[in-house]
């Protein structure tokens, strides 16, 4: 029976280290540009610190409402307060008080006026 005895091509030895080299440049692209890259790391803790900053402030007003309806509860009801709200709501006033209009405040002042209240 004849044997056949193939000839080795030139280039077999290089298909395996091509193989690991193709491997190992799609993890090291993955590494700087995929989805759990460094980059995206570093999105996402500018994201969580931008998100801090919200929630600081969020915090902030949350108390200072929690403050004025301490104040509007009935067992510790300020008067001053009740009326101002109710004259606000309404928009009336007495027949001898003096209103005095203002311009309205930029955004960033508004709620900064708010917050000092």
């Amino acid at each position: 029976m004849p044997t056949r005895h193939r000839r080795r091509s030139r280039f077999a030895f290089l298909l395996l280290p091509l193989l690991f080299c193709a491997i190992a440049f799609y993890f090291g692209w993955q590494s700087t540009r995929g989805e759990f890259s460094q980059l995206s790391r570093e999105n996402l803790k500018a994201e969580r610190h931008t998100r801090q900053v919200e929630l600081v402030t969020l915090v902030a007003q949350r108390r200072h409402l929690e403050e004025k309806v301490k104040r509007l509860r009935t067992d510790a009801l300020d008067a001053d307060l009740l009326d101002e709200r109710a004259r606000a709501k309404l928009n009336m006033a007495h027949p001898n008080e003096l209103v005095i209009m203002h311009a309205p405040l930029a955004e960033g002042t508004q709620t900064l006026a708010a917050h000092n209240r």
